[in-house]
């Protein structure tokens, strides 16, 4: 919902053609989506969309980024076509509206010898969805953060993605989450709130031959499972080159 009403508000003032203010269209533009961000301020940060385009920007608002949901605001004189024919926006302002904690798979191995696919430390969370793959990456929304009323604050559960690459095939992508909320001893959990996490698949690219479409598949003992469809190619993060 936030991500809804932030983007109708940014769509009415400066993705249409007349400005709030002016009745006069000056060129400016602006949109919101998620990304992947790669690159340096001297270089180019390269923002690459989830449903495709990109985005240049030297924004020091940039700097360690690496995914989340952000702002883009734009000239219309800023649209640029590389050799090779692709359109692309250059030297964007960027904002982040949402940063998102990445997070790495672990073998099933390593999650035994950490305890955390112990059954006192593995839960599901509650309102969990899981996004599209998307240049290398997959986003998991659900409620992984704990509203503790004594110190008024958040604290942040732990969350794992772990794989068994014995149990895997070419064709289906098999994952475990694991969620442990680290409520301290005595504190009364008041509610808890949503917080987007980001999945970095690239290193599972190598893990088999994969076929050209995969499904991820995350178990879930309650609930059953959550399937997601991904490209061989989705498996990649994106570069700092346009041809």
């Amino acid at each position: 919902m936030k991500k809804l009403i932030s983007c109708i508000a940014l769509f009415a003032c400066i993705f249409t053609y007349t400005g709030c203010n002016e009745m006069e269209d000056d060129g400016s533009r602006g949109f919101m989506s998620d990304a992947t961000i790669v690159g340096d301020s001297e270089n180019g940060y390269y923002c690459y969309l989830d449903h495709g385009g990109l985005v240049i920007s030297y924004s020091r608002e940039l700097a360690d980024k690496e995914r989340g949901y952000f702002s883009f605001n734009y000239m219309e004189n800023d649209w640029t076509t590389a050799p090779n024919g692709l359109k692309y926006i250059d030297n964007a302002h960027v904002y982040a509206s949402q940063e998102y904690d990445v997070i790495h798979p672990i073998t099933q191995k390593e999650a035994e010898a950490k305890h955390i696919t112990d059954k006192d430390s593995c839960f599901v969370p509650s309102f969990l969805s899981v996004d599209y793959p998307s240049n290398g990456y997959f986003d998991i929304n659900a409620r992984f953060a704990t509203v503790i009323k004594e110190k008024e604050e958040n604290i942040y559960g732990e969350v794992n993605i772990v794989y068994d690459a014995a149990k895997q095939d070419p064709d289906t992508l098999r994952l475990q989450l694991c969620y442990n909320p680290h409520i301290p001893d005595g504190w009364s959990k008041v509610g808890n709130i949503s917080r987007t996490v980001s999945c970095d698949i690239s290193s599972l690219a190598s893990l088999q031959q994969w076929n050209d479409s995969v499904t991820i598949v995350i178990d879930d003992a309650d609930k059953g499972q959550y399937i997601r469809k991904i490209r061989k190619n989705d498996f990649l993060k994106p570069t700092v080159k346009v041809d």
